[in-house]
């Protein structure tokens, strides 16, 4: 009998890294549920005679579970902050044509100063001062969801 073991891709072992890890949102889920469990266990073992004492520990577990579960239902209505990056103005080149001017923005110049993740289905090749980079338009920045700062 053989074993023939396939290596793991790429993505298989980002899912099984995620599977391991919990995500603190998780945590507070999990947190929230074990509250509730045992406010019911607490609540089911009492006995039937009960003192004010109990009443009150009682009314506080449930406070502190209702609590619980309402700020885990408001955390995951909160919108995330989208953030737009802002394309510097001093890395716009404007090329002057005989019938329009075009702003070109060199990926160089970008990068240079903080820019990541820019969109290379729009890039052009281009040959500014002698030095091969690619340039972006900036209808092709707007498109990507970049602000483009105004001299």
């Amino acid at each position: 009998m053989s074993i023939i073991l396939k290596p793991r891709t790429t993505r298989q072992m980002l899912q099984a890294e995620q599977a391991r890890t919990r995500s603190p949102r998780s945590l507070a889920t999990l947190a929230t549920a074990g509250a509730a469990l045992l406010a019911l266990l607490l609540a089911t073992a009492i006995p039937a005679k009960a003192d004010k004492k109990d009443d009150l520990a009682k009314a506080l577990i449930a406070a502190l579970v209702v609590g619980a579960i309402v700020s885990e239902i408001d955390d995951n209505h909160k919108p995330k902050p989208v953030k737009h990056p802002k394309v510097p103005a001093v890395c716009a080149i404007s090329v002057e044509g005989a019938a329009r001017t075009v702003t070109l923005y060199p990926e160089s110049c970008l990068k240079d100063h903080g820019l990541k993740h820019l969109p290379r289905d729009c890039a052009a090749r281009a040959t500014i001062f002698g030095q091969r980079d690619r340039v972006y338009s900036a209808k092709c920045l707007r498109d990507a969801g970049f602000k483009l700062s105004v001299n």
